[in-house]
C-alpha cells in the first residue's frame, strides 16, 4: 500500500511538472507570435506548412493586382494605339459622358449626330479648365466638322446650356481618365510591378500590355500564351468560349467575372478578346508581392520553431487537462452512484441535466464568454462521452457474458477489473450464476449418465435369467401334458416373459437413444416402401380391433437418409402406438406428403382413452395415455421414437385435440423421383 501511494506521488510530480514546462512553452509561444503582429491567416499558413504561393496573402494580394491591371488595360484600350497614347482618337461628348466610348475615327454619316473633339485637344482643355462668361463658354479648341458649338446648337436644334455642361462633365472626366491612366503607366509598368499583364483585341490586333516585348508579336495567340504560362502564377480568359486557365491564383480572383469587369471599365474593344496576367514568382521587383513574400518568409522563420514545442505543449497540457477532468468525474459518478443507488432513473437524469448546467454557469461566471470557456466546456462534453462510452461498454461487456451463458456456454466468466461498482457487483452476481448453471449442467449430466448406466446394467442383468425363463417355458410347451390348466399357464408365462423381454429392449433403447449414444448407419432408403411394408405387418393387427388404415401417399419413392433399423424402430412404433390405444371400430389416417425438399408422414386416430395430457409430456420416458394402464405398454415407444427421428437429422410433433391424437415425423428428402 506504501509503494502504492508513493508511486502516485511521483506520478502526480511528473504531472505537474510537465504542466508548467508546457505552459511555459505555449506562453512564450504566444508572446513572441502576439509581438511580431502577423494576421491570424499568416500564422494558421505557416502552421500548416504552406509556402508563399500557396498562403491567403499572396492570393488575396495577387487577385488584387490582377483586378488592379484589368482596369489599366481597360484605360489602355481607350486611350491607346499601337502601345502609346494617342491625342487624335475622336471623342463624341454624349457618348463619352454616358459610357466612356472613344472613337478611332467617325465616319461621315456620324458626323452630324454630336459634338466631337480631338482627344488631345479636349485634354489640353480639361486642363486649362471650362471658363463660362455671360453664359457663353469660352471655346479654347472648336468641334470638329463645325465652327463652333453655337453653329452645331443652331444647325440641329440643340440647347446650347445642354451641350455646355455636357462638355463640362466630359472635361472633368477626361481628366481623371488621363490622371489614372498615366499613374497606371507608371504602377504598372515592368520595372514597378511583377506583374504581367496583356489584352489582346482580337478585331483590331491591338495588344495592350506592360511588357513592351508582347507589341507588334505575328502570332499574339501562340507567343502571349507561351510567355504567361511560363510563369508560376497565370491567368487567361478566353471571351470566346468562356475558357479560363489559371495556377496558384486562388479563388479570389477565379470567381469574378472578366467581362462585367471590363463593361463596368469601360473597356474600348471591337470584338473578342483575350486577358492575359501573370506574376513573376523570382520578385525581381520590389512591390506589395515581394514586400508580402519578405514578410512571410520571416513568419516561417520566427513561427515554424515554435510550432512542434507548441503542439507537443497543447497535447500535453490537453491530455492532463482531460485526465484530471475525467479523474474528477469518476470520482463524482462514483459518489453520485453511492448516493443515487437507489434512486429512480428520472431523478438520476434530473440531477445529471442539473448538474451539467451548474458547471457551465459557474464556468461561464468565472471565466466569462470567451473562447477559453467554450474550448472547457467542449472538453468537459467530450469527458461526459468518454465517460458514458465506457459506461457502455461495461454493459455490452455483461450483455455479452449473460448471453453467452443463455447460450449454454457456462465456462464464460467475466472480467471484474475496471468495472465500476454497480457493473461489478452485476458482474460477479452473473458470474456465480455461471458457475451455478455450471454445476448443475454438471449434475444434470453425471445424473442421467448414471441412471443410463443403471438400465443398461439392470437390464444386462435381468437379460440372463429372463433368457433362461423364456427357453424353458418353450422347452415346457414342447412336453406332452396333458392337463389343459397347465397349458393356459404356460402360455401366460410365455407371453409375460416376452413383455418382459420388449421392456427390458425398450430400456435399453430409450437410455441409448436419449443420450445419443446411437451408431447410425446412414443410407439411401425409400421411406414409402418402409411404410407399406410396416402396414401389411400390422393389417392382421389392425383388423383384430377393427381399425381400418386409410392411406394416402404418393406413387413413386421418397428417398431419405436415414438408418434403416433405426427407421424400420420408429415407425413399427407408431404402428404400435395405434394399435394399443386406438379407438376400436374407427379409422385411422395415414397421410405422406413432400414439397420436394422433405417428406411428412402423419398418423391420426381416435383414442380409446381420454387424453387428459400435454402433448409434450407424452414423448417422456413412461408416460401413457391409458392412464389405467389397462392396455400392455412401456410407455417408452413415442420417447423412442421422437429420439431416433431426431437423431437422424428428423423432426417429430405431436398434436392433441380432444380425443384426436395426431403424430408427424418428417425428414429431408435425398431425391424425389415423379412420375
Amino acid at each position: 500500500m506504501m509503494k502504492k501511494k508513493r508511486l502516485g506521488s511521483i506520478v502526480l510530480m511528473i504531472a505537474v511538472a510537465v504542466a508548467v514546462i508546457a505552459g511555459w512553452i505555449l506562453a512564450s509561444g504566444y508572446f513572441t507570435v502576439k509581438n511580431a503582429g502577423y494576421t491570424m491567416e499568416t500564422m494558421e499558413d505557416v502552421l500548416e506548412g504552406k509556402n508563399y504561393l500557396q498562403s491567403r496573402e499572396y492570393q488575396q494580394t495577387a487577385a488584387q493586382s490582377m483586378q488592379g491591371v484589368l482596369e489599366a488595360a481597360a484605360r489602355s484600350s481607350r486611350l491607346e494605339k499601337d502601345g502609346a497614347y494617342d491625342p487624335d482618337r475622336i471623342i463624341r461628348i454624349q457618348d463619352y459622358v454616358e459610357d466612356g466610348t472613344i472613337y478611332d475615327d467617325m465616319p461621315e454619316s456620324e458626323k452630324g449626330n454630336g459634338l466631337c473633339y480631338r482627344l488631345g485637344d479636349l485634354y489640353q482643355w480639361s486642363l486649362k479648365g471650362a471658363i463660362v462668361s455671360n453664359k457663353v463658354l469660352n471655346e479654347a479648341y472648336n468641334p470638329l466638322f463645325f465652327g463652333s458649338i453655337q453653329e452645331y446648337a443652331n444647325q440641329y436644334d440643340e440647347e446650347y446650356n445642354v451641350l455646355v455642361r455636357q462638355i463640362e462633365d466630359s472635361l472633368e472626366k477626361l481628366q481623371q481618365d488621363v490622371t489614372a491612366y498615366q499613374q497606371d503607366q507608371k504602377n504598372w509598368a515592368m520595372e514597378s510591378t511583377n506583374v504581367r499583364y496583356a489584352l489582346y483585341d482580337m478585331g483590331n490586333g491591338q495588344i495592350y500590355t506592360n511588357a513592351g516585348t508582347l507589341r507588334g508579336v505575328d502570332a499574339p495567340q501562340d507567343q502571349l500564351a507561351d510567355f504567361f504560362t511560363s510563369c508560376e502564377t497565370y491567368y487567361i480568359y478566353d471571351s470566346r468560349t468562356g475558357e479560363i486557365k489559371e495556377a496558384n491564383v486562388g479563388g479570389m480572383f477565379t470567381n469574378m467575372n472578366v467581362n462585367s469587369l471590363l463593361d463596368q471599365d469601360e473597356a474600348h474593344l471591337s470584338g473578342e478578346y483575350q486577358f492575359y496576367v501573370a506574376i513573376d514568382t523570382t520578385f525581381p521587383v520590389t512591390d506589395s508581392l515581394s514586400a508580402g513574400a519578405v514578410n512571410y518568409t520571416e513568419a516561417q522563420m520566427t513561427l515554424q520553431p515554435l510550432v512542434k514545442p507548441m503542439i507537443f505543449a497543447g497535447a500535453a497540457l490537453l491530455f492532463l487537462l482531460i485526465l484530471v477532468i475525467v479523474r474528477i468525474i469518476m470520482s463524482v459518478m462514483s459518489l453520485a452512484d453511492v448516493m443515487m443507488e437507489s434512486a429512480p432513473m428520472a431523478i438520476r437524469i434530473i440531477v445529471f441535466f442539473l448538474a451539467y448546467e451548474l458547471i457551465q454557469v459557474v464556468l461561464h461566471k468565472i471565466f466569462g464568454d470567451s473562447r477559453s470557456v467554450e474550448i472547457l466546456i467542449i472538453v468537459g462534453k467530450a469527458a461526459v462521452l468518454a465517460a458514458l462510452l465506457w459506461e457502455s461498454l461495461q454493459r455490452q461487456k455483461l450483455l455479452d457474458g449473460v448471453r453467452a451463458i443463455a447460450d449454454g456456454n457456462g465456462e464464460t466468466t467475466i472480467d471484474t477489473e475496471h468495472l465500476t461498482r454497480g457493473n461489478r457487483q452485476m458482474a460477479e452476481a452473473i458470474n456465480d450464476l455461471g458457475e451455478g448453471l455450471k454445476n448443475a449442467l454438471q449434475e444434470q449430466v453425471k445424473s442421467e449418465q448414471m441412471k443410463a448406466d443403471l438400465i443398461t446394467n439392470v437390464s444386462h442383468d435381468l437379460k440372463t435369467p429372463l433368457t433362461s425363463i423364456i427357453n424353458y417355458v418353450d422347452l415346457m410347451k414342447r412336453e406332452q401334458i396333458d392337463n389343459p390348466k397347465v397349458h393356459e399357464y404356460l402360455e401366460v408365462l410365455d407371453q409375460k416373459s416376452q413383455r418382459l423381454k420388449q421392456l427390458t429392449n425398450d430400456l435399453v433403447e430409450a437410455s441409448r437413444a436419449s443420450s445419443g449414444n446411437v451408431a447410425l448407419n446412414m443410407e439411401k432408403l425409400d421411406l414409402r416402401e418402409f411404410l407399406m411394408q410396416t402396414s401389411g405387418e400390422f393389417e392382421e393387427k389392425f383388423a383384430a380391433r377393427g381399425l381400418h388404415l386409410m392411406t394416402n401417399c404418393p406413387p413413386h419413392p421418397l428417398f431419405i437418409m436415414a438408418d434403416g433399423r433405426r427407421l424400420w424402430r420408429i415407425i413399427e412404433n407408431l404402428y404400435r402406438n395405434v394399435e394399443k390405444y386406438a379407438m376400436p371400430n374407427t379409422r385411422v389416417y395415414l397421410n405422406v406428403v413432400t414439397d420436394g425438399s422433405s417428406v411428412a408422414v402423419s398418423m391420426k386416430n381416435i383414442s380409446e382413452q381420454p387424453l387428459n395430457i400435454s402433448a409434450q409430456e407424452l414423448t417422456e420416458r413412461f408416460t401413457r395415455g391409458d392412464e389405467s394402464r389397462t392396455t400392455e405398454g412401456s410407455g417408452l415407444g413415442l420417447s423412442i421414437a421422437k429420439d431416433l427421428t431426431e437423431l437422424q437429422g428428423g423432426k417429430f410433433e405431436i398434436y392433441l385435440d380432444g380425443d384426436l391424437f395426431k403424430v408427424t415425423i418428417m425428414f429431408p428428402c435425398v431425391d424425389v423421383i415423379e412420375k
